[in-house]
């Protein structure tokens, strides 16, 4: 926000330098971050006067003039070629040592700096200057020739008006109440401990006309637009603003138009209220009307670009067609010209939220947006229309129709807060009383009522400030009115770190186990495309308001996000993957999973591991090869192991619906915990990923519900016994079921199962197999005897004959 220092001046009496006013501002909280000195462009350029002009005796087209440029002082030679230049004439002189902001015979106008110089054998101790030389105009046929009454030796800056400052400050998104001079003024006026003056304006009125008689406005969407003002000024001349007026617009950073559209842009840096001016005889039926957009209208702006419109943008439209977008950019069908002799001139509160989709969708940003945006005072409205419909009678000589059209069908009212001075002083560190408290609040215009008690404020707070919606913001305000820098530096604080919860603790072990297994870890984006999670899911939770295509659902698996680093990987050169992350996943709950964080949602804690590539590095002594199932398989077991799980069982299983092939499910005590499995080739593809992928997700919260603490027994000081037995047994029994009846009908002094031959011919019959198990046999009481073996054995052997319905092949 650019504020002029002479413009904020017509509000508050300041008699501090302008880097004090700077810093006041800065502890504030609006951070002052440039000060311009806008005359300090014309230092050296004084208003001076011709005195005498001869002929420059060695060129026929060079004068030599005696000029004064001060009252006390001896003249200046100056040589000059301007051909307008005369005795009398009072004239821009640049003393030597003054920066000629541009140069007309540079290509470029690149500024130069004055110095003594000899032209044609004559020394000229200045110049005198033209508009164009200057950048005050375009004129530079001649010299500038100023007004007789001018005082000679006055500096140029003055002279022109332009001595002001510009303060570039840097308003937070939420103070929208300083986007204008009055909003800077009021903060300054409590900061300063005085009071600041709202502009005082003469009335230019026609009693004997009202405005219902010559205009209508019928608004349609009051969500987006919750307040309309019209009024109506007739008999207007448009023509250029006095001087005043661009001086001020323009240390404010805004180029002067006409004097109706730069009375509306002066009222919006006033009070901080976007106005809009119509041509009132082009709006059709004379009549305006708010409502939202016919989706695919074509509308054309003032900056003449074409809009196709959705339909979700507010227009403001006349009896027949759209004539702007509401709080964004007028029409260019309704336009102020030259012609213009009404004008009906807007003033409205319309919803942020709709105006920033609106800009952002047609990626268009004015100061009105950029007001609308961050919201402006709905109860200002009434207040900055009739400021500006008198200025602009004022400016064109023409008057304001009676009355005033105001759709306001519900009110915004002040929210009131209430504000405990205990509560003050706790947050603060301070010890201030109940009655500077008040008078704080109060100097920004915030109404205090007592309370219940006298330690208890009941604070009624203005619209211009949305952003004070609780007791905290209330304490905000107090500590920046009674500045940070007084609120002493005593306080203490001390932060207590817990200790980890179990959950945390089994978290942390998991990870340290994959790291410390060559596992890299990936951290990847919860939020995927639709189309992409609908591979890897049904029930699909999609985000209400997303922030891109790209962004619109949540991921159902941990492998929809772990595909594409592996693609990325890919694609940059990597060979071997070996990764794992730790996430979260969403589904909708279905009737057997009510479950979840939201109801109607379910949130898991995953972890998913994936191998890809080569599963170890070239070497002289070992061949490389690439990862297989059984790879993963491994690591996921000795994952379960090493955390404490050795209770898991494998469940091998096809299933149609599912994310993988060689698909294996893993369950815990009797609980499903995840799979393990290799992608399908579908999936691959859609991903461009032309390597096999092995993949394992494992929910988190079932592994930490069963995870035990490890225990350590020593080993067994008897000699361990190894015995081999061999089944024939039909292909669908696993080797997982034979594995966990030997171990059953052994007993604890099976200490190992080992599967070490598996073969499958013609000789054993069609759907048969052979396959062998290594048994390791210990006891912790006493050296086994073969007896004992052998009895053993033989129940094993039962065991496993009988339910397998196998045969024994060897022992």
């Amino acid at each position: 926000m650019r504020i002029s220092y002479n413009w904020l001046r017509r509000y508050i009496d300041l008699d501090a330098s302008i880097e004090e006013v700077a810093q006041k501002l800065t502890s504030l909280g609006l951070e002052v971050e440039s000060i311009e000195h806008l005359g300090r462009i014309f230092d050296g350029f004084y208003v001076g006067e011709v005195l005498d002009v001869q002929k420059h005796p060695n060129a026929d087209r060079l004068r030599l003039c005696s000029v004064r440029v001060s009252v006390s002082d001896y003249p200046l030679r100056i040589v000059c070629g301007a051909p307008n230049v005369a005795a009398g004439q009072k004239v821009i002189v640049g003393t030597v040592g003054a920066t000629v902001p541009k140069n007309q015979h540079d290509p470029n106008g690149n500024p130069f700096v004055l110095t003594k110089a000899t032209i044609r054998g004559v020394e000229s101790f200045g110049m005198i200057c033209s508009e164009k030389e200057l950048g005050i105009g375009e004129d530079s046929s001649g010299i500038k020739v100023l007004a007789a009454d001018a005082k000679v030796g006055t500096p140029l800056a003055e002279y022109l008006g332009v001595n002001d400052t510009a303060l570039e400050i840097g308003i937070t998104p939420n103070r929208p109440d300083c986007l204008s001079h009055i909003g800077i003024a009021r903060d300054l006026a409590a900061a300063y401990n005085t009071k600041y003056i709202k502009p005082i304006y003469n009335r230019f009125e026609n009693k004997n006309i009202n405005i219902s008689t010559l205009a209508t406005v019928n608004v349609k969407n009051t969500t987006d637009c919750p307040r309309y003002t019209a009024c109506i000024i007739q008999n207007v001349e448009v023509k250029e603003s006095p001087e005043w007026l661009k001086q001020l617009l323009n240390a404010a950073g805004l180029r002067p138009i006409n004097n109706v559209v730069d009375a509306t842009n002066f009222v919006m840096l006033e009070y901080g209220q976007p106005l809009h001016a119509f041509d009132y005889e082009h709006l059709a039926q004379h009549a305006i009307v708010v409502k939202s957009a016919e989706r695919g209208e074509k509308f054309t702006s003032l900056d003449g670009k074409v809009h196709e419109l959705s339909g979700n943008e507010l227009m403001i439209c006349d009896g027949e067609r759209s004539v702007a977008i509401g709080g964004v950019m007028g029409g260019a069908n309704s336009e102020i010209s030259i012609s213009t002799n009404t004008v009906l001139l807007e003033a409205a509160y319309f919803s942020p939220v709709s105006v920033r989709k609106t800009a952002k969708r047609l990626g268009i940003s004015t100061d009105a947006s950029f007001r609308f945006e961050r919201g402006i005072d709905p109860n200002i409205t009434v207040e900055a229309s009739e400021r500006a419909a008198n200025l602009i009678a004022e400016l064109s000589g023409g008057v304001v129709v009676s009355g005033l059209i105001d759709i306001y069908p519900q009110k915004i009212v002040p929210k009131i807060i209430s504000l405990r001075v205990a509560r003050v002083n706790a947050m603060l560190g301070t010890t201030l009383s109940a009655k500077q408290i008040k008078d704080f609040l109060e100097s920004i215009e915030i109404g205090i009522t007592a309370g219940k008690d006298s330690n208890l404020f009941e604070c009624s707070v203005p619209t211009f400030r949305p952003d004070i919606e609780q007791e905290i913001d209330l304490i905000e305000e107090v500590a920046r009115l009674f500045g940070y820098d007084n609120i002493e530096n005593k306080t203490s604080s001390e932060v207590m770190f817990s200790a980890p919860d179990q959950h945390e603790r089994q978290i942390t072990a998991i990870r340290t186990w994959c790291e410390s297994n060559g596992l890299n870890e990936v951290l990847t984006n919860s939020l995927i495309d639709s189309p992409t999670a609908k591979l890897f899911g049904n029930e699909i939770v999609a985000v209400k308001n997303p922030l891109s295509v790209e962004l619109e659902s949540l991921r159902p698996s941990l492998l929809s996000t772990m595909l594409q680093t592996v693609a990325h990987n890919y694609n940059h050169g990597m060979s071997r993957l070996q990764l794992f992350e730790i996430g979260t996943v969403f589904s909708a709950a279905t009737e057997k999973n009510r479950s979840g964080y939201v109801e109607g949602y379910v949130e898991k804690n995953n972890i998913g591991i994936c191998l890809s590539g080569e599963i170890n590095m070239q070497s002289w002594h070992e061949k490389q090869r690439v990862v297989d199932i059984f790879d993963l398989k491994g690591l996921v077991m000795s994952l379960l192991r090493g955390i404490g799980l050795d209770n898991s069982v494998l469940i091998y299983y096809n299933a149609s619906t599912s994310l993988t092939e060689m698909t294996i499910g893993v369950e815990i005590n009797n609980t499903y915990a995840g799979f393990i499995g290799k992608v399908k080739p579908e999936l691959l593809k859609k991903v461009k990923i032309d390597h096999d992928v092995f993949f394992a997700e494992l929910d988190l919260d079932v592994l930490t519900k069963f995870h035990a603490v490890k225990t350590y027994k020593g080993f067994s000081k008897f000699p361990t016994v190894v015995r081999d037995i061999s089944f024939i047994v039909k292909k669908s029994v696993t080797v997982a079921d034979i594995e966990i009846l030997i171990k059953k009908s052994g007993g604890e002094r099976i200490t190992a199962v080992t599967l070490f031959d598996l073969f499958e011919g013609q000789a054993l019959g069609e759907g048969m197999k052979s396959v062998a198990f290594s048994l390791k046999i210990n006891s912790h009481e006493k050296t086994m005897t073969d007896a004992e073996i052998d009895v053993m054995i033989t129940t094993i052997v039962q065991s496993v004959t009988k339910t397998f319905d196998a045969t024994l092949r060897s022992v």
